[in-house]
């Protein structure tokens, strides 16, 4: 079929040519032959374009039950329900037992960025209107977002709230909490278990008394006390890395 819409291609094109120089009139043999080459090779185009479309080739023919028959097998996401695509929560486990904070006589030399004792100087607990009062506006509203996406339901996950709380009790242990940084949240450990207890493990870089930036890995447990909107703190520990 290709064949012989490639022979009718020719054959205006030829029937054309011949004909515009064969009826040139007044104009010279040179200039007839290039009228006639543009005019049948227009003519040949439009004898093609109408060949393709009364008798479309066998190569699309056959390629459109293929599409069908690929549509067809395909099963529609939509049709999916959202409780098989989401993988179910695992269940929570109790929380650990926590040794109570007790006081450290240890020391804290000039290039330590810890405060002497520093465990028992952090806040046995800290309200989330604390923490508010103490962020700027920016931070005033993503908090009060937060806490009011979440609501007061038991069961819901308070992990990004609960690492908020712990923030400013790790700072509460620096020698000058102003310069702490924390590090990246991608690096953050979580562990939530059950009653709203959290465990988060990360990095914090604070300035020593020399002056110097120093690195401590650090982990925080906190527990949501629902009845009085506080969080309790029930382990802090802090520990200088190598680098």
């Amino acid at each position: 079929m290709e064949f012989l819409r490639f022979l009718a291609f020719i054959a205006a094109w030829g029937f054309m040519w011949r004909w515009v120089v064969k009826n040139r009139g007044s104009w010279n043999l040179f200039y007839g032959n290039i009228v006639g080459a543009a005019g049948g090779f227009i003519v040949g185009l439009v004898v093609l374009s109408i060949t393709l479309s009364l008798l479309p080739s066998r190569h699309s023919a056959e390629q459109a039950p293929v599409e069908n028959t690929v549509a067809q097998n395909v099963e529609p996401t939509s049709l999916l329900p959202e409780s098989e695509s989401a993988a179910a929560p695992a269940p929570l486990e109790n929380a650990p037992n926590f040794a109570a904070i007790e006081p450290d006589n240890t020391p804290s030399p000039p290039d330590s960025a810890l405060l002497p004792n520093y465990a028992s100087r952090a806040p046995t607990s800290i309200s989330e209107k604390t923490v508010l009062d103490q962020s700027d506006e920016q931070g005033r509203k993503a908090l009060t977002a937060l806490s009011k996406k979440l609501g007061h339901d038991a069961d819901s996950d308070k992990s990004m709230l609960a690492y908020v709380m712990c923030s400013p009790l790790v700072t509460s242990t620096l020698r000058f909490p102003a310069s702490a940084r924390f590090a990246d949240s991608k690096a953050i450990t979580t562990q939530r278990f059950k009653n709203q207890v959290y465990t988060f493990s990360n990095s914090v870089t604070a300035r020593n008394m020399n002056g110097d930036d120093v690195t401590y890995r650090f982990d925080c447990s906190v527990q949501e006390q629902a009845s009085s909107g506080e969080w309790q703190l029930l382990a802090l520990k802090l520990q200088k890395t190598d680098s």
